[in-house]
């Protein structure tokens, strides 16, 4: 897929810069930062000093307040669809969109019956639902020269969800039935992103995984707010089967599961002063497992393992490494849908390309065991 061309960014947003990514300087979220789902944050330059002769007053106060709204009214700058197109968007969503997304009655009622009724109450989420079209749409074309075109527009929808969804939360803290399904559209989008995207660049799976951390905190906290008949409907979905198995990937599931319950002893073994750590993730990741096929285990995983974990993975502890490929396994199975295609397979890459020149003898089977089951 052609990438888009980028002079060098000298002006990019605060969590660009820190990922030493070059940033589009889009706003008021750029493109990065719209896909990961985290906030964006610029940081106005230093106005120059002028000759006092000018007789300019130093009230600098005053522009730096109007630049406070600039990433507001810059909003507009980005371009929608005519207002006939917005309604195929919302046809192809309620039609075809949110029925793919579902995989049982349960996620049926939320996403084709309860969405759509409150998309059209609130602006920000018809964004996110029109966003999340685009992209399905995208999926379907990915042959065609027609994808840019339409990745392009979801990230306009999605940059318009986002913005909206944050001055919601901030002016009207009791939409946040509304906000959580935002939540969970920009959650799917997030996901979407880059199987539609890859081009075999390598990924950093730390910044995946802490982007997914990132979206399900503020998804966990407004559904924990939640209160009243809106909460009813929600824990339906939340607590919903799994629906039946598929065929095809229950043999795949089985020998996952069997191979990945082999780990204890290695971790016993080896683990050092981190085995509680280690013991604590097994556990959650047992659990994840085992919830196939509903892919709740997968989706809540991230949020649920320690910061110590994760300091681990930084750290490039080959056993921490280990359980996120098995993540990657378990987002494995799950890949038939549309927005999570290659997704465990890329996460899985990831970690090869990032530390393979380190892996430890004791790990080299089995890391060419799961590069097998992700087909690499």
């Amino acid at each position: 897929m052609p990438r888009r061309c980028h002079t060098k960014s000298r002006r990019g947003c605060v969590q660009c810069k820190e990922r030493h990514v070059k940033c589009d300087e889009l706003q008021p979220t750029c493109s990065l930062c719209v896909r990961r789902g985290l906030s964006c944050i610029y940081v106005a330059p230093r106005p120059r000093k002028r000759p006092a002769s000018t007789g300019s007053s130093p009230r600098n106060s005053g522009s730096e307040r109007a630049s406070s709204h600039s990433s507001i009214s810059e909003l507009d700058t980005f371009s929608r669809l005519p207002r006939l197109k917005e309604m195929a968007l919302f046809h192809h969503a309620c039609e075809s969109t949110l029925p793919s997304i579902s995989r049982n009655k349960d996620d049926r009622s939320f996403w084709v019956d309860k969405i759509p009724k409150v998309a059209v109450n609130y602006d920000f989420v018809m964004d996110g639902l029109l966003a999340v079209a685009a992209l399905h749409i995208a999926s379907e074309q990915r042959d065609n020269g027609e994808v840019p075109s339409w990745l392009e527009t979801a990230l306009t929808y999605q940059t318009h969800a986002t913005v909206g969804l944050r001055q919601d939360l901030a002016t009207n803290p009791q939409n946040i039935q509304a906000s959580f399904i935002c939540s969970s559209i920009i959650l799917v989008l997030v996901t979407a992103y880059p199987s539609l995207c890859w081009d075999d660049t390598p990924v950093d799976p730390l910044n995946e995984i802490e982007t997914l951390r990132s979206i399900l905190s503020g998804a966990a906290f407004l559904w924990v707010q939640m209160v009243g008949p809106d909460r009813g409907w929600v824990d339906d979905w939340v607590y919903r089967d799994g629906g039946d198995r598929l065929v095809l990937a229950r043999a795949q599931h089985r020998n996952i599961l069997m191979k990945f319950r082999t780990l204890p002893p290695i971790i016993e073994s080896s683990s050092g002063p981190h085995i509680e750590i280690y013991r604590d993730t097994y556990n959650l990741l047992l659990r994840s497992l085992e919830t196939w096929p509903s892919g709740q285990g997968s989706l809540v995983w991230p949020i649920r393992v320690s910061d110590d974990f994760i300091k681990l993975v930084r750290q490039g502890e080959w056993t921490a490494l280990i359980f996120i490929m098995f993540h990657g396994l378990d987002r494995h199975l799950s890949s038939q849908k549309w927005f999570a295609r290659d997704s465990g397979k890329r996460l899985v890459l990831g970690i090869i390309r990032k530390f393979g020149s380190t892996i430890p003898l004791e790990w080299m089977d089995m890391i060419e065991w799961i590069g097998r089951v992700v087909e690499l």
